[in-house]
């Protein structure tokens, strides 16, 4: 596979001649992409010739799994800008530290073994995409990116509704977690200049839905103090607890890796491989139920944790609650989970 590019040209000629320059350079950049699946990368180009001093502007746009990486540079000559517009890009793709985004898709033996395959021969493809397909500017390249994430943020909204239902703190489908994700996503593109910059493009997104979550919730609040109930609620089925997926469904879906670190919570060289526990359905499901117990703040976390395989200033950023904070739910969960998984291990044990 390969990873795609396009051109987009302000008052600039292209021709094949050029297209082949720009190829040959941008290869300096592959082997900072080896560990990103090829289907997550994109790399936008734009080439401008204005009127001020110096003439040429080059902007180089790269989205990888988690983030956007941007820059821009000037220059008399346009091949002596995009050189220099290369080589920010080069000490930016060394700069960045959120490999745990393309990492996590390792996690999974199967998908390791197929990002393997792939890679083998990954690289730029040898032709832009056709004029005028691909992003044509920020706003379209963030919108590729919540493309590339929409079904893992949209599960991720709709398991937090779902525990919030059965934890009876909302009525049972007062909250369309479709309608959340597509309010995220338009905040996030029209108002993506005020991402914190210590703050990814992934853990911002989950940012914006916790707070669009809270604020839905009090607006729900709101509603049943305001408003007198002409009928008995009904609860419907397809929200029931049963219809809570399970943790290891996830496994099995392509893209939507599960992450949950079984080595951090049976720390014992001779237990079962990872899969092989997490694959034991009567201990998850015991424990989804135990979730709706939980105070959010734990909810939150153990979502982020195990589930989305953020890391505790990733999550922190997420929820905003202090690291401190995050880090002690995190070990106190780590308690909790290995508890629940070795006492169905030794009870499944003594079944047999």
């Amino acid at each position: 596979m390969t990873f795609s590019w396009n051109l987009v040209t302000k008052n600039v000629e292209k021709d094949e001649s050029l297209e082949k320059k720009l190829r040959q350079k941008i290869s300096k950049l592959e082997r900072h992409l080896k560990h990103f699946p090829p289907d997550a990368v994109h790399l936008q180009i734009v080439l401008e010739r204005g009127s001020g001093t110096p003439p040429h502007n080059v902007k180089l746009t790269l989205r990888v799994p988690s983030a956007i990486l941007h820059t821009a540079q000037s220059g008399e000559g346009l091949i002596t800008a995009f050189d220099e517009a290369v080589k920010s890009l080069l000490r930016e793709l060394e700069k960045f530290k959120s490999t745990a985004r393309g990492e996590r898709l390792w996690k999974r033996k199967a998908r390791r073994e197929e990002l393997r395959r792939q890679l083998k021969s990954a690289g730029f493809a040898q032709q832009p995409q056709p004029a005028g397909t691909g992003p044509q500017n920020r706003e379209d390249v963030i919108r590729e990116l919540l493309q590339y994430h929409y079904r893992e943020l949209l599960r991720h909204a709709r398991r937090h509704i779902r525990h919030d239902e059965l934890a009876g703190d909302i009525p049972a489908g007062a909250l369309d977690a479709r309608a959340i994700v597509d309010e995220v996503a338009r905040r996030a593109i029209a108002t993506y200049a005020t991402r914190p910059n210590d703050m990814g493009w992934l853990v911002w997104f989950y940012h914006l839905i916790h707070e669009e979550l809270k604020r839905r919730r009090e607006l729900v609040k709101e509603k049943e103090v305001t408003e007198v109930p002409t009928e008995k609620p009904v609860k419907l089925p397809e929200l029931g607890e049963q219809n809570l997926q399970p943790l290891e469904e996830f496994v099995e879906k392509k893209m939507e890796p599960q992450v949950i670190r079984t080595e951090d919570i049976v720390p014992n060289s001779e237990a079962l491989p990872p899969d092989e526990i997490l694959a034991e359905k009567e201990a998850l499901e015991q424990l989804q139920q135990d979730i709706k117990h939980w105070p959010r703040a734990e909810r939150e976390v153990f979502e982020l944790y195990y589930v989305e395989g953020l890391e505790p200033e990733e999550i922190a950023h997420a929820t905003g609650q202090p690291l401190a904070r995050v880090k002690e739910t995190i070990s106190a969960l780590r308690q909790r989970v290995r508890h629940a998984l070795l006492e169905d291990s030794t009870a499944m044990g003594a079944r047999v």
